[in-house]
Parts: structure tokens; sequence; C-alpha cells
């Protein structure tokens, strides 16, 4: 996914009011939500391509996990 790509999923986000069995909510498990609650849009525009591909590769590994 490029930075643009990842930019424009983190303007579109919906986000649930789905908890989980915690009470958590449950957009915490999508890597894009995780990501937008992390970083301000000024830190992900100076992230190089590199950077961003291991930003997403992380989140999704977290989100797995989390299920």
């Amino acid at each position: 996914m490029t930075k643009e790509e990842l930019l424009k999923k983190i303007e579109d986000y919906e986000e649930t009011k789905n908890l989980n069995r915690m009470g958590c909510s449950e957009n915490w498990y999508d890597p894009v939500y995780a990501i937008k609650r992390t970083f301000s849009k000024e830190e992900i525009i100076n992230m190089s391509q590199l950077e961003i591909d291991n930003l997403i590769k992380l989140a999704n590994n977290i989100s797995e996990g989390l299920w």
C-alpha cells in the first residue's frame, strides 16, 4: 500500500461502535485504525515508503495476534 493509499484509507475510515468481550473497541483490530490513532497525518506524510511498508506489516501482525 502506498502512502497516498494509506492516507486515503485513514481519511475514509468508518469506525464501528462494536466492543469486544473486554469492552475494548473492535476498531483496534483494524491496522488502519491503529495507525490512524497512533500517528498524525503529518508524521505519516514524513515517513518514507519503507517506513510505511514496515508500519503496515507490524500493524497487520499485531491485528492478527489480537484475534
